[in-house]
């Protein structure tokens, strides 16, 4: 097994490089880079519709000899956990498109994150006031009145919920429940005429209204007429209570309804929590081994964090199973997701997700990012054309530190990696990108985190190292990479030799022992410069140069020493 090792272009919104105006700059950007893979960083799927796009991408990749692997668009039109149906229907018709786009370009994989979005827990006091003011759905993309019909558990929260607040008041304003009333307003008329009718017939068949005179059979006929009308009214107001309170008949309006349908009282959190109980009351693996035994109300105060992994898992398995969506059909041939890459051999990488520097967007709140939680859903779906990839700097800056979390990840965990993101460890935000230099410490720790994830099976994949701007925001290559590819090739070199880290040789660290002469100027080097950190401090006089210079400096020729000392 080996690895191959690539750059990212970089998006142009954030360099701003006129070198990354087009899919197809974007490819040809690493042609001085030192590698043959690059990662094409995608900042909106109208990239795709750029003039003879397709037949640019294909030549540069054909005459430079390149692979590329492609990182789809980031942002809340990509968060597929959301439940909400204005931002899953941007996400789905996205992914579709990326999907087929990397197809037709021969891309090897594409990268999407895992999340961008805050927890839920995070939000309440923007959705619980408002959530039933906006739609949401399930994991497939249609209203949750599907889910709940084939699930009892979650048709019994939903009708839990439903006869309350805002919701049941909507619902009986709703066209289907308006005209549930009016055909009980039709029964009360019939059964009123009946019921006077009836009154009026027993009143004039007794002996006493035959006697009465004209007008006190008036006012007896009005009395009964009366009454019929108030045990009518009596009945039909305990009819019609019964009707607006029962929750079947409210589920049933709500279902038919074209805008109701995809209302819930407390918006997101509710979707969430429908789906949950489904998973819940039918154990699947999602919820079982990420939340565990625990009901979805007490996990959702008790393990915000883990209810959040669980459910937005579900909801990513949704884009990539459903396939009756106008975009699967149109663009698919009607292929889920899954069964498109399945078919294609094309591998959709799923990452820890950057922090962004915003008021919504906090170190670690994100609703699916910890590995540990996102193993479950790859292992689920259980496709070679499905992992993970891993970033070392934004597990940072989701405060994971991969000295801790590695080691609590099955044994297995590395089969399901396909995908590293490179660059110094720097916990900011994720988005600091910096060049590894070689024999620094960066490139060492990297390689002790890579060796620990090849000791838990990753044995095949490719290890990108993201372009920032370099460390004084330069845009040239040099700026942009210094020796990353360097310090890339020799971490790959000795991941593939198995070299534990503490076993590393010193070309690792770009000395070379081979070239004996180079070594043993280096060895000179550090002879003469070992006790530079005492100097100033000494007591005694000091001397600028070594013993075996003395007959040197006797004779005026140090000058001379210090130029040839080293050859």
């Amino acid at each position: 097994m080996a690895y191959q090792i690539g750059v990212s272009s970089g998006w142009w919104n954030i360099a701003r490089d006129p070198a990354l105006l087009g899919l197809a700059a974007k490819v040809g950007f690493i042609a001085t880079a030192g590698v043959t893979f690059n990662q094409v960083d995608v900042e909106t799927i109208s990239e795709f519709l750029e003039p003879k796009m397709r037949e640019n991408v294909l030549r540069v990749k054909k005459e430079l000899g390149l692979k590329i692997g492609m990182h789809a668009e980031i942002g809340e039109n990509s968060a597929m956990e959301s439940a909400e149906r204005r931002v899953w229907e941007q996400a789905h018709i996205r992914l579709v498109e990326t999907v087929k786009n990397a197809v037709d370009l021969g891309v090897i994989y594409i990268n999407l994150h895992l999340s961008s979005l805050p927890i839920l827990q995070f939000e309440e006091a923007r959705i619980m006031p408002f959530g039933y003011q906006y739609h949401v759905v399930g994991p497939d993309g249609a209203p949750l009145w599907k889910l709940a019909e084939a699930s009892k558990p979650a048709k019994d929260f939903i009708k839990s919920i439903i006869t309350e607040g805002h919701m049941g008041s909507m619902i009986t304003r709703g066209k289907d429940f308006r005209a549930k009333m009016e055909r009980l307003q039709k029964k009360y008329d019939a059964d009123l005429k009946k019921r006077q009718d009836e009154y009026l017939r027993r009143l004039r068949s007794t002996p006493e209204y035959e006697a009465m005179p004209p007008a006190q059979k008036r006012l007896a006929e009005e009395s009964e007429m009366e009454r019929a009308q108030s045990v009518t009214y009596q009945l039909y107001k305990e009819e019609a209570n019964k009707l607006q309170s029962n929750p079947d008949e409210l589920f049933d309006s709500w279902k038919k309804s074209d805008f109701e349908q995809y209302i819930l009282e407390a918006g997101e959190i509710d979707a969430y929590m429908t789906v949950a109980y489904d998973m819940f009351k039918n154990n699947d693996m999602l919820w079982t081994n990420i939340v565990g035994g625990m009901d979805p109300e007490k996990a959702y105060v008790n393990k915000d964090y883990e209810f959040n992994a669980a459910v937005a898992s579900k909801y990513i398995e949704g884009h990539l199973r459903t396939k009756s969506h106008p975009a699967n059909i149109r663009v698919l041939g009607g292929l889920s997701v899954l069964e498109y890459v399945n078919k294609t051999g094309l591998v959709l990488c799923f990452e820890v997700p950057e922090v962004e520097r915003s008021q919504r967007a906090v170190e670690g709140i994100y609703r699916l990012f910890d590995p540990r939680n996102s193993q479950w859903f790859v292992r689920k779906l259980n496709s070679q054309c499905v992992k993970l990839c891993i970033d070392f700097e934004h597990m940072l800056a989701q405060k994971l530190d991969p000295y801790k979390v590695i080691p609590q990840l099955p044994s297995d965990f590395g089969k399901l990696v396909y995908l590293f993101h490179l660059g110094e460890p720097k916990p900011y935000w994720g988005i600091a990108h910096i060049p590894i230099p070689l024999g620094s410490q960066a490139q060492e720790v990297i390689y002790e985190w890579l060796y620990m994830l090849r000791k838990k099976g990753f044995k095949d994949g490719v290890m990108i190292f993201e372009r920032g701007s370099g460390r004084g925001g330069g845009k040239t290559t040099f700026e942009v990479f210094e020796q990353s590819v360097l310090a890339l090739r020799q971490i790959k070199d000795n991941l593939e030799k198995d070299v534990p880290p503490r076993e590393l040789p010193l070309s690792f660290y770009g000395i070379s022992e081979k070239n004996e002469a180079v070594y043993k100027r280096e060895q000179v080097m550090v002879r003469e410069h070992l006790m530079d950190p005492m100097e100033g401090l000494l007591s005694v006089s000091e001397e600028k140069h070594s013993f075996m210079s003395r007959a040197a400096v006797e004779k005026n020729k140090a000058q001379e020493w210090e130029k040839r000392k080293l050859r």
